[in-house]
This record gives structure tokens, sequence and C-alpha cells, in this order.
């Protein structure tokens, strides 16, 4: 039985025993009813880092996205299934290739001119020009733009970006190839995270599960390299190994069986939009899912209208007197007027009644709804949806047109700039070289001339300074570098007043000293001197 201790005013025994030593079952103040110690961990602690609670074996699967509620297959489909989704991918695609490029040395410093091409090293315009040279044709076939465009492809549609490394008998890159991302598989390790390279001693080492020695690391997917091609991925203050073995990163799965291993050297795998707890992006397909069904099944109902539907145009009503066989008669001899210039369900039909025309209506086609879910796929790719809708205005299209556009391409140049880089910077070693896009935004010019010709009037930027915004040469004249104001009489320079008032100071200066007297001689002149004194 349970009872109560005079030891203490809640100290409890139960069937009348005391609680084993060490074990603590009296609490006082604001321990009563507590939360109490937690419960000790069970896992080792290297355990600790762990990125997300993978499913056991999670490398053993055969299938990419194997454990997401979405195959790639699904995302396809939806994308090829839905006519706004579909352009609203080519548009924005076309909207990326459209954009001018250049290969160009690195500038951090804003306060000075970006240096000319002219004025760099023999050498350096030359390593620019390999460069620029091999992103005109990144896979040696295909020009950059068709070649962004399938990369593009599969970052709106997967987000699984994939491209294959190819590399000279050297190691030198001289190809990226693009992948089809739906057949790429991750493979994590320990800790959920992409597997990293592992400095080669010689000396064997358990990973995930495995014992790699020398003998058997090519049968477990490893691949030996020189360290130098993963310098960038030692800690901070960590010299460069001589060598490395780098594991299987990815699998690509062909005919439901893995084929190919992959290393983070092999492949360069970049989604755009990661979360905790998966190990695949989102794409913006797979934002609108649900929405794209929706709007899946409301264009089969409409295409189904057209092609199924019975409702002819009109019904007329004839005498009730008349039997079924002469209303028919009366139909085909109706019909007959007019075969072959309306399709069969268009035509007004004829039915037993008091001779009343009735006019049907058609269910309206386009609504609301629609538009709105049209909007909504507008809105996960950032797109302006005034293709689709209806705005109330020409200024309000123009706005959304202009933001949806910022918020849409900057994310995506942003990511393909970067992946560009890290390839100049990791690939080809040059840290002082990045990959640029050169496109100039573009100016109202009424707005611009407004402001600039304010900037000259107000004194802020001279004359010259505005000739070089516009793209034109400077004025050889001292004046157009001067800072200058505008007044009733024209240009003045913005000194013009402390001048005007240096002057009146020394006029005034000069007024307040009286004049030094001249000498005045009395009498006629005085005689000249005798020679012979």
């Amino acid at each position: 039985m349970t009872e109560l201790s005079q030891l203490g005013s809640y100290d409890v025994r139960v069937n009348g025993a005391r609680p084993q030593s060490g074990v603590q079952f009296s609490y006082t103040g604001p321990d009563w009813m507590g939360p109490l110690l937690p419960m000790q961990p069970i896992a080792p602690p290297e355990v600790a880092g762990r990125t997300w609670d993978y499913v056991p074996g999670y490398n053993l699967t055969t299938q990419p996205r194997a454990y997401e509620p979405v195959s790639f297959h699904a995302l396809r489909m939806l994308a090829e299934s839905f006519d706004p989704v579909r352009l609203i991918i080519e548009r924005r695609k076309d909207q990326m290739c459209r954009m001018p490029w250049a290969i160009r040395v690195k500038h951090d410093d804003p306060t000075k001119k970006r240096p000319a091409i002219t004025e760099l090293p023999k050498a350096k315009r030359q390593r620019l020009a390999d460069i620029t040279n091999f992103f005109k044709y990144p896979d040696r076939e295909l020009t950059f733009r068709v070649w962004l465009r399938a990369l593009l492809e599969d970052l709106l549609v997967l987000d699984a970006p994939s491209l294959y490394c190819e590399h000279s008998i050297g190691g030198d890159l001289i190809g990226l190839r693009y992948i089809d991302g739906s057949t790429i598989k991750r493979v994590i390790d320990d800790w959920g995270r992409t597997p990293q390279p592992i400095v080669w001693t010689g000396q064997p080492f358990d990973w995930n599960g495995y014992t790699v020695t020398a003998e058997n690391f090519r049968s477990l997917g490893f691949v030996l390299a020189p360290g130098e091609v993963v310098a960038h991925q030692m800690p901070m203050g960590m010299k460069t190994p001589k060598q490395v073995l780098l594991p299987p990163a990815y699998q690509q799965v062909l005919k439901g069986l893995p084929a190919v291993n992959y290393t983070t050297w092999d492949l360069i795998y970049r989604p755009l939009n990661l979360r905790p707890g998966k190990a695949y992006g989102l794409s913006p397909v797979e934002q609108v899912m649900m929405t794209v069904s929706i709007a899946m099944r409301r264009s089969v109902a409409q295409l189904e209208y057209f092609r199924e539907g019975n409702q002819p145009d009109a019904v007329y009503g004839l005498p009730e007197s008349w039997t079924p066989d002469q209303i028919q008669r009366f139909q085909d001899y109706w019909d007959g007027l007019y075969s072959g210039n309306l399709a069969m369900r268009r035509r007004m039909k004829f039915v037993a009644g008091e001779g009343k025309y009735t006019p049907t209506h058609e269910p309206p086609l386009k609504n609301e709804f629609d538009e709105w879910l049209v909007r909504i796929v507008c809105f996960a790719f950032s797109y302006p949806p005034q293709a689709f809708v209806a705005l109330s205005n020409r200024s309000t299209a123009e706005q959304h047109e202009k933001t949806a556009e910022e918020e849409g391409l900057d994310p995506l140049k942003e990511w393909a700039g970067e992946m560009f880089n890290e390839i100049i910077t990791r690939r080809f070693g040059d840290d002082d070289i990045e990959f640029a896009w050169t496109e100039e935004e573009e100016v109202d010019q009424e707005k611009q001339s407004t402001i600039l010709r304010g900037y000259a009037e107000d004194g802020m930027l001279t004359i010259n300074q505005v000739r070089e915004k516009l793209g034109e040469q400077p004025d050889p004249n001292p004046a157009a570098n001067q800072l200058m104001v505008k007044t009733a009489t024209g240009y003045v320079p913005i000194d013009a007043n402390l001048i005007d008032k240096q002057v009146e100071a020394a006029k005034a200066m000069a007024a307040a000293v009286p004049p030094t007297p001249t000498p005045v001689t009395t009498g006629g002149p005085k005689p000249a001197p005798d020679e012979d004194e």
C-alpha cells in the first residue's frame, strides 16, 4: 500500500518500503510535481551533429526521392500537363537566356573605376579569353544559352540540376554535361550530409558501417585523388594533403538499378531550395502541386464540354398534339436546311410544347476561380499574372511585371552566378576572375534626364559627371569640371557668393582707411641754385 511518511510533507512510501539508495522520490518546494530529469541518451557520442532523422539504411534504396511524397516523374508530368505552368517556365527560361554575360577580373573597390581589359597584363587577358571560350560551349556541343535552358528546366521543375564534369587525362576540366536530375540519387554519410573527402594516409578507417582499406576502397566507390582538388574544402589553417579519398556522393539510377557512382569531383549537384529534414530540394512546381492538380481537372472538364457536350443552343416547343414521329420528321427537315454549316449540337432542337422559343445558356467556361488558380502559379514562379488575368489599369500591370521580374530573376541570376564562379575558382583555380551578368537595368529616359538635370543645377554634379553617366565623352571646357548652381542669370560657380563677399569686404576696408594727404607748397617757385655756389 501507499502511505505518507512522517519524515516529510511529500515523502511517499510505496508498499511500505523506502526508495532504493540513490533514487529520490521526495520533492519539496518548486520541484513538487516538476518536470524531472530527462532520460539518459542512448546513442553514442559520435552521433552528435546529425542533421536530420533519416530512415535507417537510407542509402540502400534504389530510387531517387524514395522517401519523398512526390516523385520526380510526377513533377515532370505536372509541369507538362498544365499549360500555364509550362508557359511560365519557358518564359522564365527566355528571360534568363537573353541576358548578356561576361568573364571579367574581380573588382572589389567601389570607389575606383573598373580597369579596362586593355590595361590588364597579356597573360590575364589570355586567361579571360580561355574561360570565356569555355563557357560559350560548356559541353563542347551546345551554346551557352541552349545549355542553360536545359539546366533551368531541372531547376524549376525538379530542383535537381546536375552537371557531369568531363576531365582530360591530366585532370583538367574540359566539359560540363547536364544530366537528367530525376536519375540522380543522393548518398548521405552518418550525419545525413553529403560525404566529405577523407585524408588518405593508407590506414584503414570506418565509413558507413564498412572498413575501408587500400584493397577495397575502389570496390566501395571511392576515388583516389590529389589533395589539390579539395583544397577549398579543407578546414582553415590545415595544410592541403597529398592524397584524399573521395567517397561516392551520388548514384545515377538507370532502368531502376544503380548504374554509376559519382563523387563531388565528378558531379556538380546544385539545388536551390533545400530544407531541413529533407534530402532533396523543393521546386516551384512542387509548391503548387495541389493547385495544378485542381487546375488540370478543371481543364479536362472544359475540354470534355467541347468534345462530348450535348447541350443545344436552343429548344423550340411544337404543338402538343404532334407525335414523336412527326417531331423527328420536322427535325430532319430543319436540319437538312443547314446541313454542313453548324455542328449537330449547335442546332436548335424541337420538342413537344406550346410553340415557345427557349434559348439555353452555356455555363461559364472561365471565371474568378480560374484566375485565382493562375495567380497562385504565377506567384510561385514570381511571374507577372497580367497575361492570364484582367488587371485594373496599365500602370498596375507594368508595376506587377517589374516587381515580379526582379523577384523572380534575381534569385536565378544569383544561383547561376554562384555556381559558375565556383567552377572558375575551384575547377580552374582563378580566384581573381568572375562570371557576371552584364545586363543594364531599363531606365526611364525622361526620369533620368530630370534627375541628372536637378543634380547639375543644384551643384551636386558637374556637367562632365553627368555626361559620364550618360556615356558621353567629357567636355574639354574647364567650366564643365566645376560645380555650378543655376540662377536666374544662368550658371554660376558655387563659390561665386563667397567671391562677391570677399570683393565687398575689400572695398569696405579700402573705404575705411583715410587717404594719405598730398604735400602743398606756397609762394612762387624756388629759384634754382647758382652754379657758382
